[in-house]
């Protein structure tokens, strides 16, 4: 038997969308079907976005990828670049081997609702803060006609604050996760100050 050709097939870049607060690859894609020169392909694996090509491929056509968020409450949540498509896709040019594109989340609130210890009832008048992991406190403050409901004003919630500590006071209660997926991140907490 004799071979009448080989080929080797060579990944050339890897595509990566980060969520920019939580430094994790969004891993919910898909690409838009593109019509690539002949030896190029494009796949999605375990959220990285695979171009490679064949031996003697030449350049690739086009030079870049169409990479759509397909969770739709996570892909209402983020800023795209500008000229991302309304239906959450945002065109990657393929400039080097490794790209990672940030996505920035929109702001958001926070809301804890504070109970006391041994009654259940609101905890009221207390003085709530997140701390981050660098910068400055966030304060929560007490919602009016919301008897032990404290808020955050509407933020960019940045990667310091994956995760925070929720104080009462000087107190730190507990570690405080984001829901990047919602306008606001509701957690119920028992007042142990």
């Amino acid at each position: 038997m004799t071979p009448i050709a080989t080929s080797t097939t060579t990944i050339v870049n890897e595509v990566r969308l980060v969520h920019a607060s939580t430094g994790k690859v969004i891993d919910a894609i898909s690409l838009r079907p593109t019509q690539w020169s002949a030896g190029w392909f494009a796949r999605v694996v375990a959220g990285t976005v695979v171009v490679a090509s064949t031996t003697g491929a030449g350049e690739p056509a086009p030079a870049f990828v169409d990479v759509t968020v397909t969770d739709p409450l996570l892909a209402a949540r983020l800023v795209f670049p500008p000229g991302a498509d309304a239906d959450a896709t945002v065109r990657v040019p393929l400039v080097s081997d490794e790209i990672e594109l940030p996505l920035q989340p929109l702001p958001m609130v926070l809301t804890v609702v504070l109970t006391d210890l041994g009654t259940g009832n609101p905890s009221v008048g207390k003085s709530l803060s997140v701390r981050p992991s660098a910068g400055a406190d966030v304060p929560l403050a007490a919602v009016a006609g919301k008897p032990g409901t404290y808020s955050s004003d509407p933020r960019v919630w940045g990667a310091p604050f994956t995760p925070a500590d929720l104080r009462i006071g000087a107190t730190t209660v507990r570690k405080v996760a984001l829901d990047f997926t919602r306008a606001e991140t509701r957690i119920h907490v028992v007042d142990p100050t």
